[in-house]
């Protein structure tokens, strides 16, 4: 086993620095991949993995037993052996198979780990993205409803609108300050929690994310498509089929030697009151109580049990396919309908109130709730777009990689 796999130097490499300014979303990727301390104990499993990989591709030490007697009369007796495990030197080769199985099990097993810190930073990404955008329609939505105050006190003062709307609209004033300081609040939790997936300390808070939920893109896959790549390059899948290898090669080392679990040859040297005695020794176990019937049992169970979880896994993998797949289509389909029809007639609605207004056939309140049912159809298409890219983040995981064709943000 090369030593490469062990660094001479313990000491912790320093972590990535987040730089203050813009931040896009493959920078905030790859800072939480390099700073995750997560990623980093998962990784250690690696190197033991390794050692544990160099332990059984290693031929046992020889034995050196020694005894030197002093009787109460007489000359005293000394004995020497020299023995090596010939059975343990036999086992090598299927204790290395096991060990780099489960060696590959878990380099796959960690490699799913850091794929899904970069999902939850796309996530966390588009959340802080999303909470910024509601930020600006909370506030415009504030602004309308406070000019909407202002005017029915204006109003009310000329004696043209009753107390019950003025108190209506100052109310409603009111309300949407608590909306923009809850979609502020929102904000801060999303920005707390990508920061945690990046690892950032106290003063690592000058970063920003000025980027815009873009619009979907216009690519469509199938359901087989998207199956297929999923069970040929999902690394959880291909992890539990390393361990049933694993498994399969321990069933097979325990069949090997289950009448023969440990045996000896060495040389003896012996010195007693008759003379001087040296030639050759061994030690065989008679399998006559334990003939390793359960050892065997239980390596087939373990087989048994690992080869029905990666087929559980399998079975979950198709059902997750399904489920991300139906919701991006879902919000494509949503965030389309809003951006080409709903949010169109939201626009006409208001320019025609406006056009009433300047006409005065309505009243400003009623420009103002059409301004309001537009940014209420803006909040709308942020939560598709929203929901669309973070399941596009997780129908990637699901597929175990990039999808075909499209583009990643």
């Amino acid at each position: 086993m090369p030593a490469g796999w062990f660094p001479p130097d313990s000491s912790p490499a320093p972590l990535a620095r987040i730089p203050s300014g813009p931040l896009a979303a493959d920078s905030a990727v790859r800072l939480a991949i390099l700073r995750s301390p997560h990623i980093r104990a998962a990784l250690a499993e690696v190197g033991i993995a390794a050692a544990d990989l160099w332990q059984a591709s290693t031929f046992p030490n020889p034995v050196l037993d020694a005894l030197y007697a002093f009787p109460a009369s007489g000359i005293a007796v000394s004995s020497a052996n020299v023995g090596f495990s010939v059975v343990r030197a036999l086992q090598v080769p299927l204790r290395r198979r096991v060990a780099a199985a489960e060696l590959t099990s878990t380099e796959l097993r960690i490699a799913d780990v850091v794929l899904r810190v970069a999902v939850d930073a796309q996530r966390a990404y588009v959340t802080v993205q999303h909470a910024q955008q509601v930020v600006e329609l909370r506030r415009t939505a504030a602004s309308a409803a406070e000019v909407a105050a202002t005017a029915a006190k204006a109003l009310r003062a000329a004696g043209n609108v009753p107390a019950l709307r003025l108190a209506s609209e100052e109310a409603a004033a009111a309300e949407s300050v608590v909306g923009v300081m809850d979609a502020e609040g929102e904000l801060l939790g999303a920005r707390a929690e990508l920061a945690r997936l990046m690892a950032a300390d106290v003063p690592d808070s000058g970063w920003t994310v000025p980027a815009r939920l873009a619009d979907p893109d216009a690519a469509d896959w199938t359901l087989a498509i998207i199956d297929s790549l999923a069970l040929a390059r999902r690394l959880d899948i291909g992890a539990a089929r390393e361990s049933a290898r694993a498994a399969a090669a321990t069933l097979g080392l325990s069949t090997s030697f289950r009448f023969l679990a440990d045996g000896t040859i060495g040389a003896t040297f012996e010195r007693e009151p008759d003379g001087r005695f040296a030639g050759p020794s061994a030690s065989v176990p008679l399998p006559l109580f334990d003939r390793g019937g359960a050892g065997v049992a239980r390596a087939a169970a373990v087989l048994r049990q690992r080869v029905a979880m990666h087929d559980a896994l399998v079975v979950n993998v198709h059902a997750e396919v399904r489920t991300r797949l139906a919701q991006v289509r879902n919000a494509s389909q949503r965030a389309r309908q809003l951006r080409t029809v709903v949010l169109p007639l939201r626009e006409r609605v208001l320019a025609e109130a406006q056009r009433h207004v300047n006409a005065m056939d309505l009243t400003i309140f009623a420009l103002l709730q059409a301004k309001e049912a537009e940014i209420e159809a803006g909040r709308a298409y942020l939560d598709a777009l929203r929901d669309y890219w973070i399941g596009r983040a997780e129908l990637e995981r699901a597929a175990g990689g990039a999808l075909p064709g499209g583009h990643t943000r």
